[in-house]
């Protein structure tokens, strides 16, 4: 072989594997935009769904199974847990409005109570089926680095984690990261909750420290 022609050689194998490294990168790319589409996807979908038929929605993120899947309530009210029989029944007036009076303070201090409602899977989103109860996958690769909504103080990492949607356009606020790897700064899926609005930021994107008051918490939910 002649030197031109070594050169020649060498030079096409550099091409090739140029092409092979920027190529994977195009794939990555493609596929976290794939999975933060998904997302944003199901959220519009679940406002949709919520002002539709005025029954609360929530976006659920499996983060061990990489997954995502809508559900809505069965009713159209997500109703607080009952309350314990009142003792003072049959007092009088006076004493009725200083109890009421109580109470409504006392629950301003106490803040929102845990909330237990029965939710189904929305078909509209694609589930239907075997699969009804798995959601959608984020893609081949993609992982959850951790997903954090208003009513959690603390970011998830593992278990599921909830998103709701309220009829007439109100949600939480919420900040969903991915990513495909340990090198990669992934994406994160901004969710506004005056808006609605979701958003595709490039990287690690968190919350603000402060977000108002502390609502009630999932984690130990399922």
């Amino acid at each position: 072989m002649t030197l031109i022609e070594v050169l020649l050689t060498i030079a096409l194998i550099a091409v090739l594997t140029g092409a092979l490294l920027l190529g994977g990168g195009f794939i990555k790319t493609g596929q976290r935009r794939a999975a933060a589409t998904l997302i944003v996807s199901g959220i519009r979908v679940g406002m949709t769904r919520a002002n539709t038929t005025g029954r609360p929605v929530r976006m659920v993120f499996d983060l061990d199974k990489q997954r995502v899947m809508l559900e809505e309530t069965e009713s159209s009210e997500m109703l607080r847990d009952a309350e314990p029989e009142d003792p003072s029944a049959g007092a009088s007036p006076a004493d009725e409005v200083e109890r009421a009076a109580h109470e409504e303070a006392q629950s301003i201090l106490d803040g929102p109570r845990k909330v237990r409602p029965r939710f189904v899977p929305v078909k509209q989103f694609g589930f239907e089926g075997e699969d009804a109860g798995e959601g959608r996958p984020l893609g081949k690769g993609i992982l959850f680095r951790q997903v954090q909504t208003e009513h959690d103080p603390e970011p998830r990492k593992e278990g599921r984690a909830y998103l709701y949607i309220w009829p007439r356009g109100g949600t939480e606020e919420a900040a969903i990261q991915i990513y495909s790897g340990d090198d990669d700064d992934g994406l994160t899926v901004r969710v506004s909750a005056l808006t609605g609005r979701a958003r595709v930021e490039r990287g690690e994107v968190d919350l603000p420290e402060s977000r108002g008051d502390e609502g009630y918490s999932e984690r130990e939910e399922e």
